[in-house]
């Protein structure tokens, strides 16, 4: 195939250390080279000090819910130029055609702080990414934004990129919110793809330190495999029903689909020689929602590997019988999403539909599987009271699991949690929501930001700890030197003592 000429230059702009290699910009490069285009650059800003932000990572070793690690081990330090400054160098060199921004709720501002810089320039700019999709008209407003794609990427950039090189218009690239003489052209969607015709990733944009990150302490070279797209369940904080809901409201197909075992072993193998990986990350929203066949099948293909591997999933998708296959091929840690311990409320509000007993049960069978696990919970949700809050700890104090996560609720946009916090008059419609906040964005009348900020701090400690230690852990919700202290002190103990304990222990 001649190779085509336009220079694109794909934008990152991720929170410092807030994810793996985004498998969004492997994918969409590697169907633009598939497609002739190998103008290709990017800048991404995983590790830069992302406007003086703590690393969502370090404050979680702080509170002990995840072990301390350290870069140096693998002769890896942060960038300590300024972004901004690199990223008007990077375009002044490379001089791309136009920009493709990859960006989330989170990373908005950043993007926006980016692209007033190079404004004068007038390079043409697309957005896209799971906030774009839910809040088009937000981004196709900003001036130097030309295009907003609209759910997947990968026909719309390749369609885009030929009319950008042949001249032709780009009106009417269906996925495509697109501005023309002053007014803007709204797309359809194009049909769900068939996700086992896309080529292998290309890691190759990156460089070499974006394929390390920490697991339990030490750190790995690490690549992302996808082997679902879209997620069956509807959880009310999640944006993934909202893209189910989309493309079928413009009966562009099943959102939900999943990819053959043999086109993920053909992806897998070809990552593994290519770039020496130690540790696989499936970053598919739940992992085993999959028939015990699809399971089998998947076991058979990846007991080839003989590499350790991380996974999302629920408490409903583990059994006996899996837990065992796992461990048998690999299976070095799990994230279970519990996300809240009272029935009715996950129920009701989450949209999670599990007894309890089967969250114990599910944490249990990978405990005797020699499995690490992750419980996670959500606190600070739309109505939720301290005591409501407590049920997820108490929950979190049966479960054995080898850490404990906790997060403030965030209210993305495209989250029917977002539609009630708005309708609530919790939240403006025009805030953003943002993962590594301190405070809830919520004002709700039955719980303070300061309550919810303290039992986010201290989640870990009332978890774990023995429950004579609690009015001190209350002291430790606190703000202030006494606070502080206390909280320092009861970390050391949790640390010293009980981080390893598989549950709590009165």
């Amino acid at each position: 195939m001649k190779k085509k000429n336009l220079k694109i230059l794909f934008l990152y702009p991720n929170l410092n250390m807030s994810t793996l290699v985004p498998n969004a910009i492997s994918i969409l490069s590697a169907v633009l080279k598939q497609a002739g285009f190998h103008n290709i650059a990017l800048f991404d800003t995983t590790f830069y000090e992302t406007d003086g932000l703590k690393t969502r990572m370090k404050y979680q070793v702080k509170v002990g819910q995840v072990q301390p690690y350290n870069f140096s081990e693998k002769n890896i330090t942060p960038k300590t130029s300024d972004m901004y400054s690199d990223f008007k160098n990077k375009v002044d060199e490379f001089k791309p055609d136009i920009i493709f921004a990859s960006i989330v709720e989170d990373t908005f501002p950043i993007f926006k702080n980016f692209m007033e810089l190079i404004k004068d320039k007038k390079i043409k700019c697309l957005t896209g990414g799971v906030f774009p999709s839910c809040s088009p008209e937000r981004v196709i407003e900003l001036d130097y934004v030309d295009y907003v794609c609209k759910g997947e990427g990968e026909g719309a950039l390749v369609d885009l990129s030929n009319a950008l090189e042949d001249g032709t218009d780009t009106t009417n690239i269906k996925n495509l919110w697109v501005k023309k003489s002053g007014k803007i052209v709204k797309n359809p969607i194009r049909p769900a793809l068939d996700v086992n015709t896309l080529p292998i990733q290309d890691l190759s944009i990156f460089e070499d330190m974006s394929l390390h990150r920490p697991m339990m302490g030490k750190i790995y070279r690490m690549v992302p495999v996808e082997t679902q797209r879209g997620c069956p369940y509807a959880c009310r904080f999640c944006n993934a029903p909202g893209k189910v809901e989309m493309y079928n409201a413009e009966k562009a197909g099943r959102f939900f689909r999943k990819r053959t075992m043999k086109h993920v072993h053909e992806e897998l193998k070809a990552l593994v020689n290519s770039f020496g990986v130690e540790y696989i990350f499936f970053i598919t929203e739940t992992f085993l929602a999959m028939s015990e066949k699809e399971f089998d099948e998947f076991c058979e293909m990846y007991s080839e590997f003989k590499l350790p591997f991380f996974m999302n999933t629920r408490p409903e998708t583990i059994n006996e019988k899996r837990a065992k296959m796992l461990k048998e091929i690999g299976c070095h840690r799990v994230n279970i999403g519990v996300e809240h311990g009272n029935h009715k409320f996950r129920v009701d509000v989450v949209g999670r539909n599990y007894k309890n007993e089967l969250a114990v049960k599910a944490f249990d069978l990978m405990y005797e599987a020699g499995i690490s696990t992750v419980s996670n919970s959500i606190i600070g949700y739309p109505d939720e009271t301290r005591d409501l809050i407590f049920d997820s700890i108490e929950l979190t104090r049966k479960l054995k699991c080898t850490d404990v996560n906790a997060f403030i609720f965030a209210p993305y946009q495209g989250t029917s949690l977002r539609q009630l916090s708005e309708k609530k008059k919790y939240i403006d419609k025009d805030t953003l929501a943002h993962i590594y906040y301190k405070d809830s964005l919520l004002q709700m009348p039955q719980i303070s930001k300061e309550e919810i900020r303290g039992l986010m701090k201290t989640f870990v400690l009332y978890s774990r700890l023995p429950r004579k230690y609690w009015k001190e852990i209350k002291i430790a919700e606190g703000s202030g030197e006494e606070a502080d202290s206390k909280f320092n002190e009861l970390t050391a103990l949790f640390k010293k003592e009980y981080a390893h304990a598989p549950i709590a222990i009165d």
